[in-house]
């Protein structure tokens, strides 16, 4: 006899959510003759030839029923008719009701004379957009060339399925929505012109779709201009043929970044379609999100805004809405799952229960909301129950045969265009209007590539500086558009890092194909970092080149650099400048000069790293004053004599370093800075009861296992603290190096704590600046065990103002979220700012985004904080973490320096976010040192300013050169509320223009007689300015 299953179904089984939809369906139960009968009011209407409509009661009686009796409590017979039903039930058709009215069902073939009652209720005339497309992740599935090469061969059938259904209804012709412009762009540069040309004929007449975005990403991760540029290939098909893209997809990732909206708006798209997978991995019914309706307008602070579709919450179906129901089977299974689904919908706050959901961790949850308000639908269906899903013919099948057979609902294959079009026609003065972040709740996983992160994060900054250098080089009469020509390609390297697909979906694996090329995968992926790294720096070292070509040393001096600002405000920093043994041997000593006034500048030199295979020279460190905001200062190199060492640290006091502002103490203990004094107000700057000191290192393990798919999203905490498996602070650290020289004083400290084979920790502490430099190298060793680790900063701030830079925005304290956004973590840009009555902090940091405030989180649903007290001015830098089984790096190893900079401030001279941007710029836009290659000259330029931005709170993001004799000038704005800002220039311009990020010409601007011109800036919002040389 056979064996039973060795195991009960799991509760990720999707017919055990299938069984409990058909459940939730019944309207009546009753026992007829022993027989257990269930009646359902389905939302079917038939149309019953006289000009009415009859409705269904779906019946399950164990058999096929061929004869029925209704009538009213009163007794009054009702016509009824009978046809079969799915799964060898029936349905009993009846005329339609416009209110309930109770009848009772008497079915003779079970028990004569026995009746059940039923209460008949209105049902919606629902009109149901099916949006066919494939769920685009690249990779995953299989490497990364395989899905490229499978897309091109999905879109090549697309043209074949048009052809195909070309003569049936409207409603039922095959129609599918490219998820990310991306496969378009892939797939067109491989085919010829002709058959580009009927794929394009297909857009235009409506059955196929190109939306916006190249692909689903984790949006926080891009840089404000690169979210911009994401847009960029879309304009370029508007223009070239014609085809206005309206809608934007967004799959999988669940949350999208405060920016989105300016920089959809920007480009003309007027509509977002996301499908938020939780994945196990999101609780957004914890965090407002069931107040959040599936259709809305989201309005971003400049008041921009986008129609928003998102699918079901908070059980995380996602783009897998419509296969669960089994439109990429048959028809049969749609006509038993979909009467249920709708029912549901009309009844509930959500139509699954949670059960049998993959990715819906917390199953006890008890929902009360209002059901689904509209009777328009929107429906995602895919060709198969997979990702990367190739497109097929059954779902427009299916939709024939269901509007042959009913009336209502009326299916229609649809574009996401025709849905939103649709519902705003119909709901669009009724629809409700949220503002701000819609954190991402799986972005925690960008911890578990640390270091192809930094690198990326280095080559946006890079990237900005290249173009703005460029500018500069194209003010002064060189060349610079080619260097704007080319970043596209650099941006796209970096959207493809930032795209959301971070490895196989098993990761650990070595295979070569499906799921089991984890490996594979993330070397494919972590390339993406890498050449978006070395192309941005090489761009960079190009627009050098291309500057100093214009800029003349001066004579007698044995070399010239231009110290150049990239920045919108005055800046003193230090600089790091090469000087090649080609220009000066090693041997002879030499002298900085500030060309401003001749003044010897005092430095330091550093010999070159790996000097058997790099450039033959040495460095100079020195300090700089008083640079322009997008200027440059000449410093000269001249013959000098020999000095004697720098002065000694003082031993006194070895673990404690001072300058004019701040005195820092390092408690070696502990590990970390345990004290830091505004000498200024005297104030104390560290919380001194917090759990861990300044910059102190904890690293904690989970007891949960790797190598399990899935295995975070079938994971729940609680306050048991019980998946904690270990929490260590560091140990004791050895002062390893202590010194002063010309750019500020050093204190270097090692150690050994958990989850590493070394910390190094390098605290500098500049001349001239209130902020502390940190640079905490760790290695450290792959493993599969779940672990993380952070950094603290805690502030001695007991209830501070928090801002946060967001890409294209900022979020932070009392700034508006999208209900059911992440609030335990989120990635930033570059800085957090703290503010408290006259004290103003922040904390950049250069390579790792993400970042909890206040606590730390277990990282599993629904995650509870595990500190034993709240820190509200604390920040906890997220440096690593392995958490995901799946998507995301399993394990990995790394020899890493993190960096982050520390700075304080007085309010009212300083705001948090005018802190932040400014100590950010220390390390992701350093001064850069161009060497001048032009002719020597007398008496060259000592210094010079191109631009200034009147306010403070607006930063210019960067500088582009779309065309020769233009220069774009983008800027971004941390003001809460709208700003006239006044930019004026240091060089002849013959018109200003009012433009986009991506150099799209507006109205003109008229200058003021100095030249100035005030551009309106939105709160929080991006601008440009087009300047016409």
């Amino acid at each position: 006899m056979p064996r039973p299953d060795l195991s009960r179904p799991s509760w990720w089984d999707s017919d055990i959510a299938r069984d409990i939809l058909r459940d939730r369906g019944v309207s009546a139960t009753g026992v007829l003759g022993g027989h257990t009968v269930r009646l359902s009011c389905e939302p079917l209407l038939r149309h019953d030839g006289d000009g009415g409509l009859l409705q269904s009661v779906r019946v399950r009686a164990g058999r096929p029923l061929t004869r029925a009796h209704v009538t009213t409590l009163s007794g009054t017979s009702v016509r009824c008719e009978l046809i079969p039903g799915p799964d060898g039930d029936t349905r009993l058709l009846v005329p339609e009701v416009d209110s309930p009215l109770a009848v009772q069902v008497e079915l003779p073939e079970l028990a004569p004379g026995e009746r059940v009652e039923v209460l008949l209720t209105p049902q919606r005339h629902w009109t149901l957009h099916l949006v066919q497309h494939a769920h685009l992740d690249i990779g995953y599935t299989d490497p990364q060339g395989t899905v490229l090469a499978e897309g091109r061969k999905y879109l090549d059938s697309l043209l074949e399925l048009c052809r195909a259904t070309d003569d049936r209804p409207d409603a039922s012709m095959f129609r599918w929505a490219v998820e990310g412009f991306f496969s378009f762009e892939n797939w067109s540069a491989n085919r010829p012109p002709e058959q580009v040309a009927r794929f394009l004929e297909r857009v235009r007449e409506g059955r196929i779709e190109l939306t916006a975005m190249p692909f689903n990403l984790h949006t926080e991760t891009c840089s404000t201009d690169e979210l911009h540029e994401l847009l960029r290939p879309v304009r370029e098909l508007r223009e070239q043929h014609g085809i206005d893209i309206t809608t934007a997809m967004q799959t999988d990732v669940p949350g999208q970044v405060v920016g989105l909206p300016d920089v959809l708006a920007d480009s003309g798209i007027r509509y977002l379609s996301v499908a938020h997978n939780w994945a196990g991995r999101a609780v957004p019914h914890h965090t407002g999100g069931g107040d959040l309706p599936r259709l809305f307008r989201w309005r971003a602070p400049s008041g921009r805004s986008v129609l928003v579709w998102r699918t079901d919450t908070p059980h995380g179906l996602a783009y897998m809405e419509g296969s669960i129901l089994g439109f990429d089977e048959s028809f049969d299974r749609v006509d038993d799952l979909l009467p249920h689904y709708l029912s549901a919908l009309a009844t509930h706050q959500y139509p699954h229960e949670g059960r049998g959901i993959p990715g819906f961790p917390v199953l006890d949850e008890e929902f009360k909301g209002d059901p689904y308000p509209w009777d328009i639908l929107h429906l995602r269906v895919l060709g198969k129950f997979a990702d990367n899903g190739p497109p097929r013919r059954v779902i427009a099948d299916t939709v024939r045969r269901w509007n042959e057979e009913w009336a209502f609902p009326a299916l229609r294959t649809s574009r996401n265009e025709d849905f939103f079009a649709d519902a705003e026609a119909r709901y669009g003065d009724r629809l409700e209007t949220f503002e701000g972040d819609w954190s991402d709740w799986w972005v925690d996983g960008v911890g578990a590539g640390a270091v192809p992160l930094a690198a990326t994060r280095d080559g946006q900054a890079a990237l900005a500086d290249a173009q703005s250098v460029a500018g500069h080089a194209e003010i002064l009469g060189a060349a610079g558009a080619g260097i704007t020509a080319a970043a596209p390609e650099v941006y796209r390297a970096a959207s493809l890092f930032n795209e959301h697909t971070w490895g196989g979906g098993d990761p650990w694996t070595h295979g070569d194909h499906g799921h089991a090329s984890g490996e594979r995968q993330w070397h494919w992926k972590y390339a993406q970092a890498l050449r978006a790294h070395d192309d941005a720096k090489t761009l960079l070292d190009g627009a050098g080149a291309a500057l100093g070509g214009r800029l003349s040393p001066r004579a007698g001096t044995l070399a010239g650099y231009y110290v150049t600002n990239t920045c919108s405000w005055t800046r003193s920093e230090t600089v790091r400048l090469f000087l090649p043994e080609s220009t000066v041997p090693l041997e002879d000593p030499v002298r900085v000069l500030d060309a401003r006034d001749g003044s010897p500048l005092d430095h330091t030199e550093e010999a070159q790293t790996n000097e058997l295979h790099r450039a033959a020279g040495r460095f100079l460190l020195f300090r700089l004053a008083d640079v322009p905001a997008h200027g440059a200062v000449r410093v000269d190199i001249v013959a000098g004599e020999r000095t004697s060492p720098a002065d000694a640290a003082d031993d006194t006091r070895p673990t404690v370093l001072e300058n004019e502002f701040l005195r820092v103490s390092v408690d070696l203990r502990s590990a970390w800075i345990g004290s830091v004094t505004d000498k200024r107000t005297g104030r104390e700057l560290v919380r001194q009861d917090a759990t861990l000191g300044l910059n102190g290192y904890v690293y904690d393990e989970y007891a949960t296992a790797g190598g399990f798919n899935h295995q975070s999203s079938k994971t729940t905490a609680n306050d048991s603290m019980h998946l904690l498996a270990s929490r260590t602070a560091a140990p004791p650290a050895a002062l390893v190096d202590r010194f002063r020289d010309a750019t500020g004083e050093t204190l270097v400290y090692e150690c050994a704590p958990a989850g590493t084979e070394l910390l190094r920790v390098r605290v500098h502490l500049p001349h001239g600046q209130a902020r502390i430099d940190l640079e905490n190298r760790i290695v450290k060793r792959a493993t599969l065990t779940k672990e993380s680790a952070f950094f603290a900063f805690p502030f001695a701030m007991r209830r501070p103002s928090v801002r946060m830079e967001a890409t294209g925005g900022m979020t932070g304290t009392g700034l508006p979220t999208v209900p059911g956004s992440a609030q335990h973590m989120r990635a930033v840009r570059r800085w957090v700012s703290f503010e408290e009555d006259t004290v103003v902090a922040a904390v950049a940091t250069q390579d790792a985004p993400l970042v909890q405030v206040g606590g730390i989180a277990i990282p599993y649903a629904p995650y509870p904080q595990s500190l034993s007290q709240d820190e509200p001015g604390t920040l906890f830098s997220w440096v690593h973490n392995n958490i995901w089984d799946t998507n995301f790096p399993s394990e990995q190893a790394f020899d890493h320096v993190f960096r982050y900079s520390v700075a304080v401030g007085e309010a009212p001279h300083i705001t948090g976010p005018e802190l932040g941007m400014r100590t950010a710029a220390a390390g992701s836009r350093p001064l850069l040192a161009v060497r001048a290659l032009g002719e020597q000259t007398g008496e060259p330029a000592s210094h010079y300013g191109l631009l200034t931005v009147g306010d403070p709170r607006v930063r210019v993001v960067g500088l582009t050169v779309p065309a020769p004799g233009q220069v774009l000038v983008r800027l971004q704005s941390y003001a809460e509320e709208p700003v006239a800002c006044r930019i004026t220039p240091g060089f002849p311009v013959t018109e200003t223009v009012a433009a986009d990020y991506l150099g799209a010409a507006g109205a003109p601007l008229e200058a003021d007689a100095g030249g100035a011109t005030t551009i309106d800036v939105p709160t929080l919002g991006t601008r440009a300015v087009l300047l016409r040389l």
